[in-house]
């Protein structure tokens, strides 16, 4: 098993973990995007030995069959969100919940309808849910249903 798929399993398969990874890069993102740099360096405080290049020649985001069964123990942290694309994988679409609620293209806002936008000095915000628009939702703040989450507390 090479080590990007170690990775994927290892943090489908453990929240703590995750959550780590999470944190990593929400420190390491700048102006919103994270690149392959940035998940190769999040990767390597892990443990994990992955080069920038494997992460963005990984065509392949979502785990086969296989390696799914080959992951003893734990539960499969992704899920899809309304337009389809993977919510919860790092080096996927959406990296939670919230990055969903503040990149989705029909500009749905966590408290309904769409995102009421002021643009402020530090970007666009939405002044229902006071989400910044224009940055990525690396920690988790909203859920599915758009409920506040406020069991996750930084360590």
């Amino acid at each position: 098993m090479d080590e990007l798929t170690r990775l994927k399993n290892a943090i489908n398969n453990d929240i703590t973990l995750r959550l780590q990874y999470l944190r990593i890069l929400d420190g390491l993102m700048t102006d919103g995007e994270i690149t392959p740099e940035m998940t190769s360096v999040a990767a390597k405080k892990l443990g994990f030995a992955i080069s920038a290049d494997k992460f963005a020649d990984d065509g392949d985001t979502e785990l086969c069959e296989d390696e799914l069964e080959a992951v003893s123990g734990g539960a499969d942290f992704q899920s899809n969100a309304p337009d389809g694309k993977t919510v919860g994988c790092p080096y996927n679409y959406y990296l939670t919940w919230t990055d969903y609620w503040i990149r989705n293209s029909s500009s749905s806002c966590p408290f309904g309808g769409r995102h009421e936008i002021a643009v402020t000095k530090e970007g666009r915000i939405c002044m229902k849910c006071r989400l910044a628009l224009d940055e990525r939702g690396a920690m988790e703040l909203y859920g599915a249903d758009g409920c506040e989450i406020d069991r996750i507390k930084n360590t």
